[in-house]
């Protein structure tokens, strides 16, 4: 069982969201970054964050304070292209998702956690 706290508005400005998705192994935040520079082909990126690994937490934090993520493109000779800033137009949603993912950690017993296992899960159920 797979149940998703998720806040995506697709648009046709950069979109940014987050889901955290509680599975019986672990909570996974899922984020969701969709570029649409081809309208009809956008661009989605998607990351998984283990809030159990304390980098991977402290990191998904951080980019929750920030104002606007920034992404940076590069060409195949690592030369920089292209700069996109994407406003955080609900910056609570990440504190929101992080806060809902340890509530839920808390729940796991200890020697259950299977962090690779509910990412798979949560791979399996979006399907981007």
């Amino acid at each position: 069982m797979l149940a998703c706290y998720a806040a995506y508005r697709p648009r046709r400005r950069p979109a940014y969201g987050t889901a955290t998705c509680a599975h019986p192994a672990a909570p996974v935040i899922r984020t969701l970054l969709t570029l649409y520079d081809q309208p009809d082909r956008p661009l989605a990126l998607e990351t998984f964050t283990n809030i159990q690994d304390e980098d991977q937490r402290s990191t998904f934090a951080a980019l929750s304070r920030q104002e606007a993520l920034i992404i940076l493109f590069y060409d195949e000779e690592v030369s920089h292209q292209l700069t996109k800033l994407v406003p955080q137009t609900n910056p609570e949603q990440s504190a929101i998702a992080l806060n809902y993912a340890e509530q839920f950690l808390v729940t796991i017993p200890e020697g259950e956690f299977d962090f690779d296992r509910a990412k798979q899960a949560v791979m399996d159920a979006t399907g981007l």
